[in-house]
């Protein structure tokens, strides 16, 4: 169990034993108290006549009506009950780890909230609590869309996965023994008005970065053995001059996985796209080290608004309208990465081109058994290239496309979401194009006498393992999909992080 004792306190490593590993959490009475704390405090402060966007006003262009006292509880619930998502569901890990990171803000004790809603969170995380989130058309207005679909099953609305299938909230909470919450003034708001999601999302996603970057690095290191090249591109030594950490890194890499083969002959220089594998594959690295360092800080975030402050200096005791669910240093990392991982696609669809050419590979046209009677390989190239070309439409950036909503009121957008859902789609792409090649490369060593280090006639051994030989034509499908699931497992033997660089 983690016991958090403050709320700044969660890292990345309790941040997935609670989402991934499904640890069980417990709140220490003193946060309690702070909460409770800060919840007179607002009470009192609305008891004295304050006014709160979302608490005693509508919403959006709404804001400047008064909602009536009588009516608090009621719209505080009904904000809860909105959405307008579809599918298809955001994966699990990624709406725990909302939940995760709304009760932290919560426990910072200036939301506002009460112990109660905390000790909720509490339960519905330890209890496996899942609501279904939609993943499509919840990108605008920071994500009160999306999180209208995630807390609204709190108070019974929508639908959560028990065993894997969905069921109605309602049913869900009765089966748990628990009633359908009924939020206190300012919950509502609190639970849709932050950026838990875009932190969430970004964490699952840079996971799935870094294991494919290191698999396609496998992939680089292969296709340089296999077609004879030289090893003096990737010296160290040129890393250490360019000074880059995350190319350094590689450098590094690229020597592990190519030795007891690796050959600094002088050769012929080889394409630009064989020889830029460090400088693309470290660039990447240190993008993804930076996400990691933002996301950190994510972890321990207030992103709410209005916030309930208390005196400080000249600064008064009140209500503070806040711009923090505004997730915009994610959504702008998040399109550079779906940048940099469309260029990682760009290089292993290059390199697959180069394999299938004997002129340059010294092996059959098209790795074809039979050139002329059987087709070979061409086919996996042909819809690499598809999604490599997808890719670059995928790298337009969704952050700087400033949409009016609520007649104007909220009239630009982060589109956090929207980077994540195209980052998403790359990374999909990028792990077929990488199969793709790695399909290749495995009979490029089917046809080859090249000998292999260690690690990279280990990394071979596993794909023979996963698909035989390409002895006549047959649909590459599932070939492709059997090394796919070897790339996301991270089974070849890649590293994507910069740890190990000093």
């Amino acid at each position: 169990m983690i016991l958090l004792e403050h709320h700044d306190q969660l890292d990345l490593d309790q941040y997935r034993r609670v989402v991934s590993a499904h640890e069980t959490i417990a709140v220490a009475p003193v946060l309690m108290e702070r909460v409770d704390e800060g919840r007179r405090r607002m009470e009192l402060d609305l008891a004295a006549g304050a006014s709160a966007y979302g608490v005693s006003t509508g919403l959006g262009y709404l804001g400047s009506v008064a909602i009536e006292p009588a009516d608090a509880r009621a719209f505080q619930a009904s904000i809860l009950r909105r959405g307008a998502g579809h599918d298809p569901p955001l994966p699990s890990e990624v709406v725990r780890g909302a939940m995760l990171l709304r009760l932290v803000g919560f426990l910072s004790g200036w939301v506002g909230v009460t112990p109660a809603l905390c000790r909720l969170l509490v339960d519905r995380l330890n209890d496996g609590w899942l609501p279904v989130v939609p993943s499509r058309g919840i990108s605008s207005a920071g994500e009160v869309i999306a999180l209208s679909h995630l807390f609204g099953t709190l108070v019974g609305e929508g639908e959560v996965l028990e065993a894997g299938e969905p069921v109605p909230a309602r049913r869900a909470l009765a089966a748990r023994g628990a009633a359908a919450y009924e939020p206190d003034i300012k919950e509502g708001i609190a639970l849709v008005n932050g950026a838990p999601l875009a932190p969430a999302l970004a964490l699952w996603l840079a996971e799935r970065a870094r294991r494919l970057l290191g698999e396609a690095t496998v992939a680089g290191a292969l296709v340089v053995a296999l077609t004879g090249g030289s090893m003096r591109p990737f010296s160290p030594r040129i890393g250490a001059l360019k000074g880059d950490p995350g190319q350094r890194h590689v450098h590094q890499q690229l020597g592990e996985l190519l030795a007891g083969g690796a050959d600094f002959r002088d050769a012929p220089q080889g394409p630009v796209s064989f020889r830029v594998l460090p400088q693309v594959h470290g660039a990447v690295v240190d993008l993804l080290d930076h996400l990691d360092a933002q996301l950190e800080r994510e972890l321990r975030a207030v992103t709410d608004s209005p916030l309930h402050l208390p005196r400080d200096g000249d600064e008064p005791e009140g209500f503070y309208p806040s711009g923090n669910f505004h997730a915009q240093a994610l959504s702008f990392l998040l399109d550079a990465s779906a940048i940099a991982l469309t260029q990682v696609g760009n290089l292993s669809e290059r390199r697959l081109h180069r394999l299938l050419d004997r002129r340059f590979s010294g092996l059959t046209d098209q790795l074809a058994i039979a050139p002329g009677r059987q087709t070979g390989l061409v086919f996996a190239h042909k819809s690499a290239i598809g999604m490599a070309v997808e890719n670059r439409i995928l790298s337009a950036p969704a952050s700087v496309h400033p949409l009016d909503t609520s007649a104007g009121q909220e009239d630009v957008q982060a589109l956090a979401l929207l980077a994540a859902e195209k980052l998403h789609r790359v990374l999909d792409n990028v792990e077929l194009i990488v199969s793709s090649e790695l399909l290749a490369i495995r009979q490029a060593h089917h046809l080859s006498d090249v000998a292999l280090s260690p690690r990279l006639q280990r990394a071979v051994q596993r794909l023979a393992a996963a698909v035989p030989p390409i002895e006549a034509d047959r649909r590459l499908t599932a070939d492709v999909d059997a090394i796919r699931e070897l790339v996301r497992a991270g089974a070849l033997g890649g590293f994507g992080s910069s740890e190990s660089t000093a």
